[in-house]
């Protein structure tokens, strides 16, 4: 071997042992307090969402990310979706609000027409002078867009145009963690401002497992991980919300429904739920809160709770959990005096996280006594019995079948001959 060739092989060698090194070089690590935010998604801005934005958001340090637009794309082309903000009250907010702009799936040659980019910053750049017409300048505008891995060099095009469009406000972007493997990754999001990393999803495997989650938290945690080594700041998006998966008889995925008022599934089918699980994303926030990637700056949690969305934790579930506590459930059950000789049986969740109703339920009473009536109501069966008791059994499944938290359910009503003394005992929890 001669003497070039030897120095070439050592030169080789070196940049191996150092390319090794970097590679297991310990991530630079932050255990200052994170800042945590949360998305309001929510198309419709009812009264419900706009108690929650004044009541919810200012408890988030850092503020919210607002839904201001969308775009899909189809066959016919382009439509644009705004949503009617109020931007009076987000004028009026204590904490920094963004604006996000939601990009359906386009093809190849949409995303390449110099039309598509032009109108994509022309809106973007309209949502952002909206609110400053409004007294108010977002701290962001997001860009949530689910790009073809292979076509993330077409995206960083787009990114700049917008990213004109609306300077002096930063912009950044959604990422999923399958785009780290490609080298036009990095190049994307240091374009940007900065970057929300998507660790939530639905996997058709998953949903034939036992209980289907949309975060695993050990990948969550992996990918994280790998985000931090491009240098850019960044914040993980964490999933509060279920889904409803409707499966066809063969076990293809026909639909998901992913919020409140979405379409009922259709019958003939086989429904799942997929959701959240408050106790494993708790133990990942703490984990996160002791030591975490510098890089990683934060959690935007989605969605936003708002009464009356069941496809959502509630607000004391996410406040919980956002402290890294695993809420709990509490149920009771009690006889309310409903009027004479007439008895309700109540149930109420008084914890911060849901809890299913009671399995069975049995209500008796002494003396002489006897049974009038007895009924029970929305998703629960009543079982009559001559003697001193009758029993509440749960028919209910799925989200009908749990309490919220502070949610009170009466289950049926008994109604004696005479007025006595009722008492209640939970014989099944599951």
């Amino acid at each position: 071997m001669n003497r070039r060739l030897v120095t070439l092989v050592g030169i080789a060698a070196l940049v191996a042992v150092l390319l090794l090194g970097l590679a297991e070089w310990p991530t630079p690590r932050a255990t200052t307090p994170m800042i945590q935010s949360v998305y309001v998604w929510q198309r419709a801005w009812t009264d419900a969402v706009k108690k929650a934005v004044s009541s919810r958001v200012p408890a988030m340090d850092g503020g919210a990310v607002v839904l201001a637009a969308e775009v899909a794309f189809d066959a016919a082309g382009r439509r644009e979706i705004e949503v009617a903000l109020d931007h009076e009250r987000l004028a009026r907010s204590s904490v920094p609000v963004g604006l996000a702009l939601r990009i359906g799936p386009c093809t190849r040659a949409q995303m390449g027409d110099p039309a598509t980019v032009q109108a994509l910053a022309a809106l973007a750049g309209k949502v952002v002078d909206d609110a400053r017409s409004h007294g108010w300048t977002p701290s962001e505008l997001q860009i949530d867009f689910d790009c073809a891995t292979a076509r993330l060099d077409a995206y960083r095009a787009w990114i700049a145009a917008i990213g004109a469009a609306v300077r002096p406000v930063p912009l950044t972007i959604t990422v999923l963690p399958s785009w780290m493997s490609s080298g036009a990754f990095g190049p994307l999001v240091r374009s940007c401002a900065g970057f929300v990393l998507q660790v939530h999803s639905v996997e058709k495997s998953a949903l034939e497992g036992d209980a289907p989650t949309l975060c695993d938290t050990a990948s969550a945690v992996r990918w994280t991980e790998r985000a931090s080594r491009f240098g850019v700041p960044f914040v993980v998006a964490l999933p509060t919300y279920g889904y409803i998966a409707v499966l066809d008889e063969k076990g293809a995925l026909r639909s998901l429904i992913a919020e409140q008022g979405g379409d009922a599934p259709a019958p003939g089918g086989r429904v799942r739920e997929v959701g959240s699980d408050p106790a494993a994303l708790a133990q990942l926030v703490e984990r996160w809160m002791r030591s975490r990637p510098q890089a990683m700056r934060g959690i935007v949690w989605y969605r936003l709770p708002v009464d009356g969305d069941r496809l959502n934790w509630s607000w004391p579930t996410l406040a919980r959990v956002r402290r890294g506590e695993a809420p709990r459930g509490s149920i009771a059950v009690e006889v309310v005096d409903a009027g004479p000789r007439l008895f309700d049986v109540v149930a109420r969740n008084d914890g911060d996280a849901d809890v299913p109703l009671p399995a069975s339920v049995r209500v008796e009473w002494g003396g002489a006594a006897r049974l009038l009536g007895a009924d029970a109501l929305a998703g629960v069966a009543c079982a009559r019995s001559p003697a001193n008791h009758a029993g509440f059994v749960r028919t209910a499944v799925g989200q009908a079948s749990r309490l919220r938290p502070g949610e009170r359910r009466t289950l049926g009503w008994v109604r004696l001959d005479t007025h006595t003394e009722v008492t209640v005992h939970v014989d099944a929890t599951e």
